[in-house]
């Protein structure tokens, strides 16, 4: 496995670049001094004590206190498994988080219904629900973080999006994956420097989040058919979104970013 490959691997553990790198490239060296650490890792010298301080409140690494002072990798095999023990930790409080949400979710007799602060739709009506995510993203000021999985949009959509950077609102994209289906819609994001990442799940609703006060959910009877129905719900009831933000952010966090070099070109077909 290459060191970059390890690198990312750390990353994804929830570790920074400068912190992958700095604790990669000890445990590789041995003990080793700060000046020494910093050449092989290809971090700045001014941010070195930074990151080492950092490690060792992390109890990855430890000091030995000689002149100048040396550090040392703790075990890797001891360290990536508390990583990775406190991301299945994360991963159950966001199952929990998600169970909550489906508690929450009751379905209501009226085909489409506005009561306190909260709307909802059935059917099939693809263009209203983008249009109502349009209006959302009109209103965004500070960030939105859309989970989609097909990148469905429309000419109003599209345009919401780019309101938004215009405004420097942040636009985070979670995706189930980047495939033939969707590779060219999601290249259109990434074109426009909007990050997107993958969230390896087969089947998730559509939600998206507006700076924390209001949110849509598009829950999909069976969306792996072609064809089929859907109920859109919107709400800006404070409880709810408050969960709903609290989920998004941590999807956010465990999910894995999308790097458009890796991912083969689908042909393009001449029928």
């Amino acid at each position: 496995m290459e060191k970059s490959e390890i690198i990312q691997i750390l990353q994804s553990l929830g570790l920074s670049e400068y912190e992958s790198k700095v604790y990669a490239s000890l445990s590789l060296l041995g003990s080793s001094k700060a000046s020494d650490i910093s050449k092989e890792a290809q971090v700045p010298k001014s941010k070195i004590y930074d990151i080492l301080e950092s490690l060792m409140r992390r109890q990855m690494i430890e000091v030995f206190e000689d002149r100048p002072k040396e550090f040392r990798a703790i075990a890797p095999k001891f360290v990536i498994k508390s990583m990775v023990d406190e991301r299945e930790q994360q991963l159950r409080l966001l199952k929990d988080r998600a169970n909550l949400v489906s508690d929450l979710l009751h379905p209501s007799a009226e085909e489409e219904d506005v009561l306190e602060g909260t709307w909802e739709q059935r059917g099939d009506k693809f263009m209203e629900v983008l249009n109502k995510l349009a209006e959302m993203l009109n209103r965004a000021q500070n960030y939105v973080i859309d989970v989609t999985r097909d990148f469905s949009s429309s000419q109003r959509f599209r345009e919401a999006i780019k309101g938004c950077l215009k405004r420097k609102v942040k636009v985070m994209m979670i995706s189930m994956e980047i495939n033939s289906d969707n590779y060219y819609k999601a290249k259109w994001y990434d074109a426009n420097k909007i990050p997107i990442k993958i969230f390896d799940t087969k089947i998730h609703p559509r939600i998206l989040v507006i700076d924390g006060k209001e949110v849509a959910l598009r829950l999909d009877s069976n969306p792996l058919k072609k064809k089929f129905k859907f109920r859109s719900i919107w709400s800006a009831d404070p409880s709810f979104v408050a969960v709903m933000d609290s989920y998004m952010k941590n999807m956010w966090k465990m999910a894995e970013p999308v790097d458009f070099r890796k991912i083969p070109v689908p042909e393009v077909s001449n029928s």
